[in-house]
């Protein structure tokens, strides 16, 4: 519940502050289990998020990790709801 209040609130924080675009990381450590996922923080730009994703997969050897990135993503009825998602 934590990682969504702080994820709205830097959405809200970033948007108050006239920027366009923000992309928010998430690494799931096993790719087969997307329910449990580190909130990575938002980003200015989709490559940005996509490295800070990669080195945390890396930095803790997670053996079948994903990761995804999404843009100007809000929480909706509990549920993170983005533009749009990337790798």
């Amino acid at each position: 519940m934590k990682k969504i209040a702080l994820l709205f609130f830097l959405v809200f924080l970033t948007y108050s502050c006239g920027q366009n675009e923000t992309w928010t990381g998430y690494v799931y450590p096993n790719a087969n289990n997307l329910f449990n996922s580190n909130y990575m923080g938002a980003f200015s730009s989709l490559e940005e998020c996509r490295s800070s994703c990669r080195n945390e997969i890396s930095r803790n050897r997670y053996s079948n990790a994903d990761y995804e990135c999404g843009l100007n993503c809000k929480l909706k009825n509990g549920i993170n709801v983005c533009e749009k998602t990337s790798r």
